[in-house]
Formats: structure tokens, sequence, C-alpha cells
């Protein structure tokens, strides 16, 4: 994921972000929890946990100007790994299809970025998240869940 580097680089109020965010994935009739915090083995939190009868997003908010593609890859593990680790003590998400989701307050040039053998993980920049969730039914199939 790139993103462009002439864009305004003024300092984001970060919650306004994230509740932005939220925002938009309410419009689409999703439950959004925000900043969700809990303990299994160690301290985890995850940005916003958005779910409708047949989907589950687990998004990471990231405000970055530029995430090299093993930062990137860094961030989808350990997103992952939060993910899966809330979803042992709900089992009202077990039968829900389960996707990561990486929104950015900048411009990226990239919608879907793949991870070998695992699908592909979604990375949008907060202008492009309404046409994703619009379409999200063509990407589906090809994306990595759990």
């Amino acid at each position: 994921m790139y993103f462009d580097v002439d864009i305004e680089k003024k300092p984001t109020d970060w919650k306004k972000f994230e509740n932005d965010v939220s925002e938009i994935f309410e419009t689409f009739g999703y439950k959004v929890y925000r900043d969700v915090r809990f303990k299994t083995y160690s301290r985890f939190q995850i940005d916003l946990i958005a779910y409708d009868e047949k989907r589950c997003f687990f998004v990471d908010c990231k405000d970055h100007l530029y995430i090299a593609p093993s930062q990137e890859e860094d961030f989808i593990i350990k997103q992952r790994v939060r993910a899966e680790n809330y979803i042992k003590s709900k089992p009202e998400l077990q039968y829900k299809r389960k996707i990561i989701l990486l929104v950015t307050r900048n411009k990226t040039s990239s919608l879907i970025n793949h991870i070998e053998a695992e699908g592909k993980i979604l990375g949008v920049d907060i202008n492009g998240l309404r046409g994703l969730l619009t379409d999200i039914y063509k990407y589906e199939d090809e994306l990595y869940y759990f």
C-alpha cells in the first residue's frame, strides 16, 4: 500500500478519524464497537469491530503518509492475532465471515493487497470506504477470512 505524499500534512484528531470510519459503517447498517480492549494472555486493542448479519470487520485505522509493504504485513498479522483472540469469547461471531480491514486517512494506490496463500486483505483510504462497502460482494470470495 502506497500513499500520496502531496496530501495535506496537518495533524489528525485520532478519535474523530475513528468516529468518521465508524459512522460510515453505521450508514451501511453495521453495528460498531469502537476502541475494543480485552485481555487474554496479553492486553489487546482493536480500533473498530463492525458487523451485520453476514460479516464482521476487524478494522485497524492508520494515519501514516507511507506504509512500507513489510510494515503493512506486520499490521495485518497483529490485527489477525487480535481478532482471533477476540472471537474466542464471542460465540455469536463464530458463524459470520470475519474480515481484516486496514483503513487509512491518506489516499492509497491500491484497494486490495495479497498475503500469499491466505487470500487478500482489504486496505482502503477513508474516501474509498463507502464504495468498498457498497461493492463488498465483488471481493468476498477472494478475501482472507477466518
